[in-house]
Order: structure tokens, then sequence, then C-alpha cells
């Protein structure tokens, strides 16, 4: 009886999240700063931070499943594009090369792709890109926009 409490107890402390672990932290976009950027905060509101940093328009934060990276959007390249970081804002990648827009981005549930709407077809419509190969493949083929994808 004693060791079935003790394991039930043990499995009980390993699946509690920490305080300080980021699936306990919100990504949000703000324009405090007189420009959209990303910032980062625990979920009773203290310990906020941009993480973006940068003077271009910075939106759509979604985090990566491991809540190790963010997606995001940006324009600091003369229109909006997907990028990626790590979860404390280093490490930003610009992921899309479109010469229109592409918004929204949101993980697959394992982490190895990303949707996103685009109007790279002067329609928007659903797209992925994997995040390892940059391959993009286009989803959606309607004359109706289709936006902000989710996975299931």
């Amino acid at each position: 009886m004693h060791k079935i409490l003790i394991t039930l107890f043990v499995a009980m402390l390993l699946l509690t999240p920490s305080t300080d672990s980021p699936s306990q932290t919100i990504a949000f976009t703000t324009n405090r700063d007189g420009n959209y950027e990303i910032y980062t905060m625990t979920e009773d509101g203290t310990a906020q931070k941009n993480v973006t940093c940068n003077p271009a328009q910075d939106r759509d934060p979604a985090w990566s499943p491991d809540c190790t990276k963010i997606a995001f959007t940006s324009d600091r390249d003369g229109n909006y594009e997907i990028y990626i970081m790590d979860s404390d804002g280093t490490n930003q990648k610009r992921l899309t090369f479109n010469p229109r827009s592409d918004r929204y981005p949101t993980w697959s549930p394992d982490g190895k792709k990303i949707a996103f709407t685009s109007d790279r077809d002067f329609n928007d419509e659903i797209y992925i890109i994997d995040i390892t190969t940059k391959t993009e493949k286009r989803l959606t083929r309607n004359l109706s926009f289709d936006s902000r994808a989710s996975w299931s």
C-alpha cells in the first residue's frame, strides 16, 4: 500500500509543472512601446519582457508544443513574414520568403510544421511549412478568404 502511494505521489510531482516553466508563460502582442512587439509574462501578469525588441511590427505569437520556441509574424523585411525564435527571444530567424503577406502561424502538434495564412496568390489561403526542410504546401484553394488555421 505504501509503495503505491509513494509511486502516485512521485508521479504527481513529475506531472505538475513548475512555476518557472515556459508552459505557464503567456506570449502576447502589445504596442505599449509605440510599435507592436511580442512580450512574455507569467500567468499572474508579472515578469513582463519584450522578447522581439525590433522597430518593426511583430505580432501573432504562437508557442511551439514543447514551449521552447515562438513563431510570430513580422514586417521587419518590408512585408509580413513568419519568423521563429527561442522562447527568450534569441535566435530570431525568418521562415517564409514571400513578396506579399504571411501571417497567423500555428504549430503542428509534433512541432515539425507551421500552418499559416498567406495572400501570395492575392487571396488568403492556408499553407503549411516544414520547419526543417522549409518545404511549403498550399492546403486550400477557394475564391473566399481562408485564414487562421488551427491544428487538432
